[in-house]
């Protein structure tokens, strides 16, 4: 046996080394096994006597395979027959030829979504196109319904200019009121229904037979109208003269009379048979002794102004006294014109209504004497305000109530008339008041601290100083 150690014989394990040619060596003749010894060097084969090794082939034949206590097939190394798909049996061992691979199903054929996907877009389309629709019917179409919202508190003071009298500053401010009145939409009328401050108002209501460009120019008249008496009233309070031509505003038209389908709400009568009025009571005085079935003539001027037309009556029986000829309207008096000792100028802008009367004339008795009126205190004003000193109801009190409260204004004078409206809005912090004259008007500001005893007493010439 050779001694060489790079020759000597050893029984292989079952994962032998895979390196040169493999040589066979055993003790025990009955029990072959491969072995993968590395062959000895040149001088060890030399030194052993052994032979030349033969020439090399040029196609050496593969080494024989290892020993393995899991054997598998010769080939490759994860078991598979040369040439032959992984896990086959080598030719010499297969008994019979492996079935082929089925051949796999043909894919189905692809569906066509487009239909399914042209159909969604049209519905989401639809879809939109009435979310649209509907918010901005919601947002823009009107309804027959207005809104009531609060307005604002506008101080008077900046408004008001005086030509022909001193005039004189004041620490504290008196703010008239105004309400935002608005044609209803569906949203409208949903904050109308949320918010407490507002209120919604059917549209016959409002407009009373008008269109709202109607509407908006008898406001506008209104507006200037109180100012006019507002001025009167003021200058009148401080001891000026004010000279005056008056007339009768009519009312209401009573059915199936004479004056129905001749006079219309809003006209003002200035003379009957030529002859006119020097005041409010002209008209009962002049119709005293008339007859039913006597023919009158009456000069009237529609709303708004304009020139007079002469119209012919024949007054029928009155409903109350049989004997007594009359032409069937309701009417109150109602200043033409004014002739002032002072050219006093009030700047409202586009605000209409004759709410704001009230305010003005304090606010012109403010301007035109020394002192504070309020007491330094900002107060806010409304109500109407008539030739004859007394404070009319107004609309709308809840909604300046709470534009008031707002603002931060602790005092509210309002008509006795509207006083639980504007009360129910006020707040913890805002005092109302409720006043049926100026002069109670003047009362209540002389309670909190102005000076009222120092303003002339009703009757008594002006004591502001004319310039």
């Amino acid at each position: 046996m050779p001694t060489d150690p790079d020759a000597h014989g050893a029984t292989v394990n079952s994962r032998g080394a895979g390196g040169g040619d493999a040589v066979e060596s055993s003790t025990r003749p009955t029990e072959p096994s491969r072995s993968s010894e590395r062959p000895p060097s040149s001088e060890a084969a030399k030194r052993a006597g052994a032979p030349d090794p033969p020439a090399a082939s040029d196609t050496p034949e593969p080494p024989p395979p290892a020993a393995s206590d899991n054997p598998v097939p010769a080939g490759s190394p994860d078991g598979s027959a040369p040439g032959g798909e992984p896990g086959a049996a080598p030719p010499d061992m297969a008994t019979a030829a492996p079935a082929p691979p089925a051949a796999p199903a043909p894919p189905p054929p692809p569906v066509d979504h487009a239909p399914r996907r042209r159909v969604g877009r049209v519905v989401a389309a639809i879809g939109t196109l009435l979310v649209v629709a509907f918010v901005a019917g919601a947002t823009f179409v009107p309804l027959p319904y207005y809104l009531f919202k609060p307005g604002s508190v506008r101080d008077t003071q900046p408004l008001i200019a005086v030509d022909g009298a001193d005039i004189y500053a004041s620490d504290g401010t008196i703010s008239y009121t105004t309400v935002s009145l608005r044609q209803a939409t569906l949203l409208g009328l949903v904050q109308g229904w949320l918010d407490d401050d507002i209120d919604v108002i059917d549209r016959d209501q409002v407009l009373q037979g008008r269109d709202p460009d109607e509407n908006r120019q008898v406001n506008l008249q209104m507006m200037s109208d109180s100012k006019q008496v507002a001025t009167q009233i003021a200058l009148e309070r401080l001891g000026y003269d004010v000279d005056t031509t008056v007339g009768q505003l009519v009312v209401e038209v009573l059915p199936d009379m004479p004056a129905d389908g001749v006079f219309e709400p809003g006209d003002v009568i200035t003379a009957i048979d030529g002859e006119a009025f020097d005041d409010g009571g002209d008209l009962s005085r002049l119709l005293a002794d008339a007859l039913p079935g006597e023919t009158i003539a009456a000069t009237v001027r529609p709303p708004g102004g304009g020139g007079g037309r002469e119209v012919k009556l024949t007054l029928a029986p009155s409903p109350d006294d049989p004997d007594k000829g009359v032409m069937g309207v309701s009417v109150r008096e109602f200043v033409l014109d004014y002739e002032f000792p002072l050219d006093v100028e009030i700047d409202t802008g586009d605000v209409g209504g004759p709410s704001a009367g009230l305010a003005f004339t304090l606010a012109i008795i403010d301007e035109l004497t020394p002192g504070e009126l309020t007491g330094g205190s900002d107060v806010a004003v409304t109500g109407t305000m008539a030739s004859d000193g007394t404070v009319g109801q107004v609309g709308g009190t809840a909604q300046k109530a709470a534009a008031v409260r707002d603002a931060g204004i602790t005092l509210f004078l309002v008509p006795t008339a509207d006083y639980d409206a504007a009360a129910a809005r006020a707040g913890d912090d805002l005092d109302v008041v409720a006043v049926d004259t100026i002069d109670e008007a003047l009362a209540a500001l002389g309670e909190r601290g102005g000076n009222v005893e120092d303003l002339p007493p009703v009757g008594e010439s002006a004591a502001a100083s004319t310039g």
